[in-house]
């Protein structure tokens, strides 16, 4: 019997844009604080839901889509590319993790906070210093800012955000990994 390749159903469809939207929410109510430098937002955790539960390109789209969709509906300046990336990346990367573990049939019920962990370390490595780039080159380096003032005012307080979305990844975790069947 000959495999039908996998095609995007409707209920991969459904969960993408129901994500797109949450993401693009939480764009939307982030509240910026310190002139810029500093933002409370919860954009990480439906791209991660994305990413982890569904795949690396659903991740990508609904970080990047949600991004895009809030400047278009709630502008907080232009539309700064690298920051959009960078929002897709949120996605990106845990989906890759997660990808490459079920590629090795690693226990996904065992190992899923581990994997969350590693996925949170490198967005913290990756994304924070690409997002602070992003916003030194759009908005800080007119205003006669260095680079480094930017990271040391940035990176302590996006440290503290990201680490209350892992926490609320991993509490929501469970409760979706019985949700979101694909």
């Amino acid at each position: 019997m000959v495999k039908k390749p996998k095609t995007m159903g409707a209920k991969l469809i459904a969960y993408i844009a129901v994500l797109t939207a949450l993401s693009a929410l939480a764009n939307i109510f982030t509240v910026i604080l310190g002139g810029g430098a500093f933002a409370v937002s919860f954009a990480y955790i439906p791209a991660f839901i994305a990413g982890a539960f569904i795949n690396p390109l659903a991740g990508l789209l609904t970080g990047m889509l949600g991004d895009l969709l809030g400047c278009i509906i709630a502008p907080k300046g232009a539309i700064n590319p690298i920051i959009l990336v960078t929002s897709g990346l949120l996605g990106f990367i845990p989906g890759m993790v997660f990808w490459i573990a079920r590629k090795n049939d690693m226990d996904l019920t065992k190992y899923s906070y581990a994997l969350t962990a590693v996925s949170f370390i490198l967005l913290l490595i990756i994304c924070l210093p690409l997002n602070t780039i992003g916003l030194y080159l759009f908005y800080f380096m007119a205003r006669g800012r260095t680079l480094a003032a930017v990271f040391g005012l940035r990176m302590p307080k996006q440290t503290i955000i990201l680490a209350v979305n892992f926490i609320i990844v991993v509490v929501l975790q469970k409760p979706i990994s019985k949700l979101i069947k694909i």
